[in-house]
């Protein structure tokens, strides 16, 4: 796991790893901005996470995952602020989250 000193840097990073495709949460699913493909849970790991801690203001505290779809290989960026774990997330889907947190 790299040590990045902020978030653009951590987005370059994965994106020039492969991590091409932009994720964002959708009730018990990630949702592939892209292709509009939802994927469950049990069809995606999570390969890395990134903790970002806002030094001043709670809503810039952030997590990036490297994902990966284990259905299609497709490879993405999924980030999310710590608030959006208090938000109505599944508990199947918060758990695989959450256990990748560090």
């Amino acid at each position: 796991m790299e040590n990045y000193t902020n978030r653009a840097e951590a987005i370059i990073d994965l994106q020039n790893r492969g991590y091409d495709q932009d994720f964002v949460i959708k009730n018990e699913h990630l949702l592939c901005v892209q292709d509009s493909e939802l994927i469950s849970p049990d069809n995606f790991e999570v390969i890395d996470a990134y903790k970002f801690d806002g030094a001043k203001r709670q809503k810039d505290n952030y997590v990036i995952y490297a994902i990966r779809s284990m259905h299609n290989d497709l490879k993405g960026i999924l980030m999310a602020s710590y608030s959006a774990f208090g938000k109505g997330l599944s508990i199947h889907l918060w758990s695989k989250l959450g256990a990748n947190l560090k």
